[in-house]
């Protein structure tokens, strides 16, 4: 019975793989990853341990040996896969249900766990076309501007034995979240970036505050893409020309510091630790028990059919007359068969642009958890209030709608729709009120927020407001249509939030959340780039008609 479950599961993830391969969008990521490699084998992106001596920042960083290159790709890798894996991976189950073939499959002998297993074989067959693709990158790069002999084996094993056990992991988180309705959509995308963002975070301050001897091995075991064992490794070849070195045993990711002077270490491959081979060992287990538990909310009949579930009185109210030995009847239609007349329908443009606004407003608006509109409604309290503060406000106010902006531009694709919009009267209008509406609401958000620095700066405050609702709102439509799913604006949008008004980083703080922006050119780059959007949009939408 298991032997024939697993060939199941084995055909059906030869199925979705040559669906998913098929794709421009996997053309698009795997592009994106192969610039992204590329970037870092040059040096424009690095791998480095710093150090102040003397008020003098020094920047260390590795010879591009075979070694080297594996290594720190390796590395990139799993970065790559842990805060962008999910978003490439999730849309499996969720293009089986708009389709309809869960149901199909629903109907032959393969299993629950025989399907999601075939799913989770299919992500891992994505995760190692990604890595070839990466590993691919540092093996030409390497040729090119290597130092030694060029080494395969070590760039392909260095990539695939850091980056492909937390693929496992990251396939079983998808292959989870995508089993329960409540995490199929938008809420599992922002929980998986948050968790992602904080897991790295948490390890990467406990590695910074501790040195190479003082971090325990449980520490080590939490190692998700491979930063600890990289700096174990190397950590020995740093010191050789930097006996002084006071710095972290973790290396940290981006270009260094500006006029830093950059010393070269030198490090031609080593032994993989120990608790690393655990380590990689347990996410592939990991990987494989979320598949398990999956199994348990996942139900191809019912699953994501439909967001309004019957009420539990409705419920009852069908199960009382067969309680009571009755038989349930279907009262007959008394006007089926009979002639009908409907009012000849005469102007398709009802009321114009002033009724789309309003359709999508409402379409924004409606459908959505109790608990959104209770959390918009404390926000705009505490907003106007001013009993919080306003990088606090501002933080919030700028993700909370976030459920309401990832719909935009892709609704009419998920409920396929687009053909009868591209063929009315008015395909740029419905296109222009859906961005109106987005406006609206986001004007709302980031004005309650916003309307102290408003008052104190003037119009230096208005043109912050101003950059942020024209930034969001179009970015989110372009994303939508150009994509066709969610997942390209919210991870897009959440990165830059997190980085922006969350931790502080003036440049991306489109909302105001540091009240630094004020009087700066940010608002402005991100009022330009919300009109870049928006004409973006249009001329997209001019393709589609």
């Amino acid at each position: 019975m298991v032997r024939r479950g697993l060939s199941l599961a084995v055909h059906v993830a030869s199925a979705d793989f040559r669906q998913r391969v098929r794709s421009r969008r996997l053309l698009v990521v795997l592009a994106a990853v192969a610039y992204f490699g590329y970037q870092f084998n040059v040096g424009a992106l690095e791998l480095l341990y710093m150090e102040t001596v003397n008020g003098e920042t020094l920047n260390y960083r590795g010879e591009p040996t075979s070694a080297y290159v594996g290594l720190t790709t390796g590395v990139t890798g799993a970065t790559i896969l842990l805060f962008v894996g999910y978003y490439v991976l999730t849309g499996s189950l969720e293009r089986d249900r708009s389709t309809g073939v869960d149901q199909l499959v629903a109907s032959t002998p393969v299993e629950n766990w025989s399907y999601l297993l075939g799913k989770w074989l299919s992500h891992l067959g994505i995760v190692s076309v990604i890595l070839v693709t990466l590993g691919s990158g540092a093996l030409i790069d390497h040729l090119v501007h290597g130092v030694g002999t060029t080494n395969p084996l070590w760039i392909f094993g260095a990539v695939f034995f850091v980056g492909f056990p937390l693929g496992c992991f990251v396939a079983g988180v998808t292959v989870l979240f995508q089993s329960i309705d409540r995490l199929a959509g938008t809420l599992g995308n922002v929980v998986y970036v948050f968790g992602a963002m904080t897991l790295l975070s948490v390890f990467l301050a406990i590695a910074h505050d501790r040195g190479a001897e003082t971090t325990t091995l449980w520490i080590r075991l939490g190692d998700t893409v491979g930063l600890f064992a990289a700096g174990e490794m190397t950590f020995d070849a740093l010191l050789a020309v930097a006996p002084e070195y006071s710095g972290p045993a973790v290396a940290n990711y981006g270009t260094g510091a500006d006029g830093a002077e950059t010393v070269t270490y030198y490090w031609g491959g080593g032994v993989w630790p120990g608790w690393f081979y655990v380590n990689r060992l347990g996410l592939v287990l990991l990987g494989v028990g979320l598949v398990v538990v999956a199994t348990v909310p996942y139900d191809r009949v019912s699953s994501g059919r439909n967001t309004t579930q019957t009420p539990v009185l409705g419920r009852f109210g069908r199960f009382l007359p067969s309680f009571f030995g009755g038989r349930t009847t279907v009262e007959p239609d008394s006007h089926v068969g009979q002639n009908t007349s409907l009012t000849p329908v005469t102007d398709r443009t009802s009321d114009g642009f002033g009724e789309l606004f309003v359709q999508e407003l409402r379409l924004l608006l409606r459908g959505h958890p109790w608990w959104w509109y209770v959390g918009g409604a404390a926000i705009a309290v505490v907003g106007l209030s001013g009993s919080a503060s306003p990088r606090a406000v501002a933080s919030i106010a700028a993700i909370w709608p976030l459920f309401l902006w990832s719909t935009m531009g892709y609704r009419a694709t998920t409920h396929r729709i687009t053909p009868f919009i591209v063929s009315s009267k008015q395909p740029y209008g419905q296109l222009l009120a859906e961005w109106a509406a987005g406006v609206l609401v986001t004007t709302i958000f980031f004005g309650v927020a916003l309307w102290p620095t408003v008052a104190e700066t003037g119009f230096n405050g208005f043109l912050v407001l101003a950059g942020g609702v024209l930034f969001v709102p179009a970015f989110a439509q372009l994303s939508g249509l150009v994509s066709r799913t969610r997942r390209l604006f919210e991870l897009g949008y959440l990165v830059v939030w997190y980085v922006g008004p969350l931790n502080g980083v003036a440049v991306l703080d489109f909302a105001g959340a540091t009240g630094e922006t004020a009087g700066t050119v940010t608002p402005l780059l991100f009022g330009t780039v919300g009109v870049v959007a928006l004409l973006g949009a249009v001329a997209y939408r001019s393709l589609q008609v």
